[in-house]
């Protein structure tokens, strides 16, 4: 990392310390919705009704309390809204939830990468544009000169009664893992080949842009490597040997995956942010990570970490097939079978690097998942790109063929 760069990121984090140690001074209380609450114990009720209560008129929040707090690159806090009769009898919902930013080192990691801004606008402006199982966006508020985030959504696990698991908790048979697909076909097929950028602004990256984003914010290369370190009980003999190969395959995998036909990409759809709901509906949540680009890249990552190893080796074809199929229900012009196989071939290593550099992480990093849960990520991803011989799907000859979706 060059001197210049080092000198940025040095400045950065000093006003991340400078308004993190100034709000622990002040204690503001925000007044209006202009004003970005910097955790949930700055909410106060008069500010709730502002959030919750607009489009109902003389309803008012009487109360509210909130649940435990979980870090990881962001907070998550239950919170519980009490409203008044005209309130209930609108029926607003006081099962809610909350991710905020409120730590020095929680609101770096999501300033620097910018996880807070990125999630914000999605529940403000994409959300409610799409026909899949999520939570319904109550408030997103992000405040760009201090990297504040609130986001207020629905608690889906009262009012879908959803239940969450994780990859050592929740493997899917096969009628599941076909519900799974469907749910990323309807997710790609609302905007597939649309021009997002221009639609939504510059806050949208594509795969590539957000990965060179994390090159320079956290020294990805160095983490990957670190990751395979760490990690290399886990990881197959032959990938482990040419694990320096990884970040440049990496990157050449997404200059692939942009080069075709782009759609909304949620980024990071490990276990972990997928829910079941009461009545067996597969939904997504998390959509910190999202970005434009070719459709394999969130394909390639859900089977991968979602199936067992043998399972995914018996299934992903006709998986794949099947999300062919639901594309081209939708009016999508999708690529023929061996074009389809070799982009998902192509496209495990952002599924890879999501995992290496959870291990890799530097020590003063917040742990971003237990590392039990991680090691299985990276086990079941790099065998997977293994299996697919991935690195030579970007270096050899097929490397040029067509992403998914063209």
């Amino acid at each position: 990392m060059s001197v210049c760069a080092r000198l940025t990121r040095a400045a950065f984090a000093t006003r991340v310390a400078h308004h993190v140690a100034n709000e622990h001074i002040t204690n503001p209380r925000p007044v209006s919705l202009r004003e970005v609450p910097p955790t949930p114990e700055h909410l106060t009720d008069e500010w709730l009704t502002l959030a919750l209560c607009r489009g109902t008129p003389g309803a008012k929040v009487l109360g509210h309390s909130l649940g435990p707090r979980n870090d990881g690159t962001s907070s998550r806090r239950m919170l519980r809204v009490e409203f008044d009769d005209v309130g209930r009898q609108a029926g607003l919902n006081g099962w809610l939830f909350t991710k905020s930013a409120p730590g020095y080192m929680t609101r770096l990691v999501s300033a620097a990468v910018g996880l807070g801004k990125i999630e914000a606008a999605f529940y403000a402006q994409l959300r409610a544009e799409l026909p899949i199982e999520a939570p319904a966006t109550r408030h997103s508020g992000y405040d760009p000169a201090t990297n504040r985030l609130l986001l207020i959504i629905d608690d889906v696990s009262h009012t879908r009664g959803a239940q969450f698991g994780s990859i050592l908790t929740r493997q899917l048979d096969r009628e599941q893992a076909g519900q799974m697909i469907d749910t990323l076909a309807a997710l790609h097929a609302r905007f597939w080949c649309t021009a997002l950028q221009g639609r939504f602004g510059r806050w949208l990256l594509d795969s590539y842009e957000w990965m060179a984003r994390l090159n320079v914010t956290i020294n990805a290369p160095n983490r990957i490597l670190v990751g395979f370190t760490r990690a290399r009980e886990v990881i197959p003999a032959t990938l482990f040997r040419r694990r320096k190969e990884v970040p440049e395959a990496l990157m050449r995998s997404l200059q692939i995956n942009v080069a075709g036909p782009q759609t909304l990409l949620h980024g990071d759809v490990h276990p972990g942010n997928w829910y079941v709901t009461g009545d067996n509906q597969m939904g997504l949540y998390d959509w910190q990570c999202v970005v434009r680009g070719g459709a394999a890249r969130d394909v390639a990552y859900a089977l991968a970490t979602h199936l067992t190893v043998e399972n995914r080796r018996a299934w992903e074809r006709d998986l794949l097939a099947r999300y062919s199929d639901r594309l081209a229900a939708a009016g999508c012009r999708v690529p023929n079978a061996e074009a389809e196989f070799l982009a998902y071939r192509q496209q495990m290593f952002h599924a890879m690097f999501m995992w290496l550099v959870t291990i890799g992480r530097y020590r003063l990093q917040p742990e971003m998942q237990p590392r039990d849960v991680a090691m299985e990520s990276v086990r079941r991803t790099c065998q997977a790109a293994a299996d697919l011989d991935s690195l030579d799907a970007v270096t050899g000859g097929d490397c040029d063929r067509a992403e998914l979706g063209s």
